[in-house]
């Protein structure tokens, strides 16, 4: 792993055990082993080490949710998204930690957020193009987004919590209840 990798991984332990405010750029560089030169030669401050990190895990999501879509099945097209974006949660749980806590803080400013929306571009194609057939109700793309990132959050709890033992079956009965919040017509079984 290069020097700069260490510096944000040791970043994003440390934001999401103790928040972006507690974690001081002198304890990312003691905590990491790098050295200050080095450390410096690849960032000015810790808002930039914070921008490339939380840039680079905007990146991943909207890449790993949109891997393997297959073409003209919009429901296989939503199940494969929707099981992307649950098991990379369950397998980077600080990943998980990282979008729920930080991402969605006030203290990254909104001029990130937007600048990060263009790696979920694949994405709202996705719900444009299910409104464009009809298929699913005309809504603001950005609110399906939330409302779909949503859904795989909540499972993704309930995974970690483990009082429930999740099954397939809850998984695929999860994905079908969040299918149907966006049919245009419920009645219709895709």
């Amino acid at each position: 792993m290069s020097k700069k990798a260490i510096v944000l991984q040791t970043t994003l332990e440390l934001i999401t055990k103790q928040g972006i405010r507690a974690t001081s750029l002198s304890q990312i560089i003691k905590e990491s082993g790098v050295a200050n030169g080095t450390v410096y030669h690849h960032f000015k401050n810790k808002e930039e080490i914070i921008t490339e990190l939380y840039l680079m895990l905007t990146q991943d999501f909207g890449t790993v949710v949109m891997r393997n879509i297959p073409k003209d099945d919009i429901k296989k097209q939503f199940t494969i998204m929707w099981l992307n974006l649950f098991y990379y949660f369950v397998n980077n749980p600080l990943a998980f930690v990282f979008s729920e806590q930080i991402a969605r803080s006030p203290e990254i400013p909104q001029s990130l957020k937007d600048k990060a929306r263009e790696y979920y571009a694949d994405i709202e194609s996705y719900f444009k193009e299910g409104i464009r057939q009809k298929i699913f109700k005309s809504y603001n793309t950005l609110v399906m987004e939330e409302l779909f990132f949503g859904n795989v959050v909540s499972l993704v709890k309930i995974h970690e919590n483990e009082t429930v033992k999740l099954q397939e079956k809850h998984i695929n009965q999860a994905i079908e209840i969040s299918w149907r919040g966006f049919l245009k017509d419920n009645t219709i079984i895709r």
